[in-house]
């Protein structure tokens, strides 16, 4: 009796087993998981090698936990127990706070002195690349949500500001003893007592705020250091609109959207429009520089601005006596090209990241713009892949 008792859950078993990976096969969501950011494992390809390495059945057994049925659900279901029933304060790598939600930091406090070596081997790539180009550079410094808010954090949690300050101070130090032009946005921040509404709640870039004072900070500069007399938007140029959708912001997709914390995205409205012609990695695309919602009930994400990041974006007003402009960067780059394009001819945006037909040296040399404007976060200072390759 016993015996056919065991072999009945054994076959039970494996029927479990065997619809499990059925239904994961039959009823996949596809290659990416909208909530974590991040593309899902591939289905392994067989081979001798991989079979007999062992890799062939490690990659059956990533593609089947990542793609498992109900797993967004189960996901969402432990976050929200984490969330609301063990009210843990970090969950999913994001440091859950009242008014914000940031990221997680590693602990540890180690010896900074290679910071000034790292910052004079950014320097001395961005002076080459200054000697090599005819027009003017500036590089823009930004900080990350999570160093814009290093107040926030707890007194037990790491917020690493004693990294990002003297990783600041060493970069600020070295482009100035090599006479490039930089636009330190922690200080100018600073100066306005960092408030809240310069950075997002809930994702990791800067709201639509911060993007303007960032705007209006880089043509100064310009304008102070080469007489170009780019015109600055004002207040009195644009209608300021908060859209009323639901804003999922990066910090929030990674908690399955349970903490919304009624942030708002905002954009701006020329009250006078300048005409332009955009193109997308090389295919004319509409003119427009939002990603707008079909309706006002519609989740949005930062990609609103400028649609999101693309290989290579170009906007021609076609006012040939104006200078033109080139921007690389990151994704921080989105919310402030809505902006930077309307003083110029034509500006022309690069992601390294995804932009492999040229170099950024041989693209700069090709086109010779006038302005070039670089814009990175101080968590990328030192990252010398993508948009930090200067050669």
């Amino acid at each position: 009796m016993r015996t056919a008792a065991n072999r009945f859950f054994c076959i039970c078993f494996v029927l479990f087993l065997f619809s499990v990976v059925a239904v994961t096969l039959l009823y996949s969501d596809g290659n990416v998981s909208y909530y974590e950011n991040r593309t899902l494992a591939s289905a392994p390809t067989l081979s001798g090698e991989s079979l007999l390495s062992g890799e062939y059945f490690d990659g059956w057994e990533s593609y089947l936990c990542d793609h498992a049925a109900g797993r967004t659900t189960l996901l969402r279901l432990k976050t929200r127990v984490e969330l609301d029933l063990l009210f843990l304060p970090v969950v999913n790598d994001i440091l859950v706070c009242p008014d914000v939600l940031l990221g997680f930091n590693s602990y540890g406090v180690w010896d900074t002195s290679y910071l000034s070596e790292s910052a004079d081997e950014l320097a001395d790539g961005l002076l080459s690349l200054q000697e090599d180009m005819k027009g003017y550079l500036c590089y823009v410094g930004l900080p990350h949500q999570y160093s814009y808010y290093s107040s926030k954090y707890p007194d037990y949690l790491e917020n690493r500001e004693w990294l990002k300050e003297a990783a600041r101070s060493a970069v600020s130090s070295a482009l100035s003893e090599r006479g490039i032009a930089f636009v330190d946005m922690a200080l100018i921040f600073d100066s306005l007592g960092r408030p809240d509404e310069m950075y997002s709640a809930t994702d990791h870039h800067y709201s639509y705020l911060g993007a303007i004072e960032t705007y209006r900070a880089v043509l100064e500069r310009i304008n102070n250091d080469t007489g170009l007399g780019l015109t600055i938007l004002s207040n009195d140029d644009y209608s300021f609109i908060r859209l009323p959708n639901p804003f999922m912001g990066s910090r929030n997709r990674r908690l399955y959207g349970l903490r919304d914390m009624g942030e708002r995205a905002y954009i701006a409205i020329l009250n006078e429009p300048i005409p332009f012609e955009r193109y997308n990695d090389g295919a004319k695309a509409e003119p427009v520089v939002f990603s707008l919602p079909q309706t006002e009930t519609e989740t949005i994400t930062y990609n609103i601005y400028m649609g999101g990041d693309f290989t290579e974006t170009r906007i021609c007003t076609n006012r040939e006596e104006l200078p033109n402009a080139l921007i690389f960067g990151d994704s921080f780059t989105n919310a402030a090209e809505t902006l930077l394009y309307t003083a110029f001819n034509e500006t022309r945006s690069l992601d390294l990241r995804y932009y492999k037909e040229k170099t950024l040296r041989e693209y700069i040399l090709e086109w010779q713009p006038d302005v070039v404007i670089c814009i990175r976060d101080d968590t990328t200072y030192f990252e010398y892949t993508g948009n930090g390759y200067l050669g």
